[in-house]
């Protein structure tokens, strides 16, 4: 096993998971709007995205996704539209307090109500399978698996252990820094009015969109 591969790897991963994408923006709304309990609940479906593409890696189908020019664009349309909704669900608390704020002055009863809402298990469900689904259509998951990947494979190694340990690395680095983003975005969501959180995660949304768009141009290298 090349420890350089790996060390070069895990500073790849961290990097790019620190850079705010779609999946830090879902975790930050939700966890701002639900709680840190919904956060890592998406979290654990984005992560568990990232280990099957490892295994379809392992397999070589991730290449001959990325080889299907068709099956890569319904790919693309499928997670562009899939951002653009995110992004309207989460920009929803922002105008329904505009409008109440505009009619009859009952925007003091959206914080009450907010401070009461309470997690349930099926809300939990809902956000694990929001980050799933989020990470899933993200063509850019596989342009990651079948392009930069390999670049850390040694292919007179084990391939298979390879990637256990480029997988065991990715989650490792991942999973606290987007728990970091849910625990941050929880606790300051707990001390800012409900308008100021509206307000944040309208924005989040609102980036969601922008990147659903950036995503429909997205051209793949041919």
């Amino acid at each position: 096993m090349d420890f350089e591969a790996v060390a070069l790897f895990a500073l790849t991963e961290f990097l790019l998971s620190m850079t705010p994408g779609p999946a830090v923006l879902l975790v930050v709304g939700l966890s701002m709007r639900k709680g840190f309990g919904n956060g890592f609940a998406a979290t654990a479906g984005i992560l568990s995205v990232n280990a099957i593409y490892f295994a379809l890696s392992a397999l070589g189908i991730g290449a001959l996704i990325l080889a299907s020019a068709t099956l890569f664009t319904a790919i693309k349309w499928a997670g562009a539209a899939y951002l653009a909704y995110l992004g309207i669900q989460m920009l929803r608390p922002l105008f329904s307090r505009r409008k109440a704020e505009e009619g009859d002055g009952s925007a003091l009863d959206l914080d009450k109500a907010a401070s009461l809402s309470v997690s349930t298990r099926e809300d939990f469900r809902k956000s694990f399978w929001r980050g799933f689904i989020l990470q899933a259509a993200n063509p850019k998951i596989i342009v990651f698996f079948v392009a930069i990947l390999p670049q850390f494979i040694s292919p007179e190694g084990n391939v298979a252990g390879q990637l256990a340990v480029f997988g065991a690395v990715s989650v490792l680095l991942e999973l606290p820094i987007l728990a970091f983003y849910g625990m941050a975005s929880a606790k300051s969501a707990a001390i800012m009015k409900q308008r100021v959180v509206d307000w944040v995660e309208g924005i989040s949304g609102g980036m969601l969109i922008m990147m659903g768009w950036a995503l429909a141009l997205y051209r793949r290298a041919e």
